[in-house]
């Protein structure tokens, strides 16, 4: 199961501006279920599935919020370290 509450994350401009991408986003996808995300250009479909895996790349900065794979809270943790010890066996993106 994949459980988020409360999803912020943000780009910072090279000047210091914040533009917020994912802003409050909470979702559950019980085991066996699948969850598809449609809309317009940029408006933060990929920045979610970037901060769900923990890609905090470049200009985009974890603001705060809480993700949790079978019940483990996987915030904060390395890209590799979900990739190889949780995404790999447990949830396919």
């Amino acid at each position: 199961m994949l459980e988020v509450q409360d999803l912020k994350t943000k780009y910072v401009t090279k000047y210091g501006e914040a533009l917020h991408a994912v802003d409050g986003v909470s979702l559950t996808i019980e085991e066996g279920k699948s969850l598809g995300i449609a809309g317009e250009s940029g408006c933060g479909k990929s920045t979610l599935a970037l901060s769900l895996m923990g890609y905090y790349f470049g200009q985009l900065r974890y603001e705060s919020g809480r993700i949790f794979v079978d019940g483990n809270e996987i915030t904060g943790r390395k890209p590799d370290d979900i990739r190889k010890n949780i995404l790999g066996s447990d949830l396919a993106y």
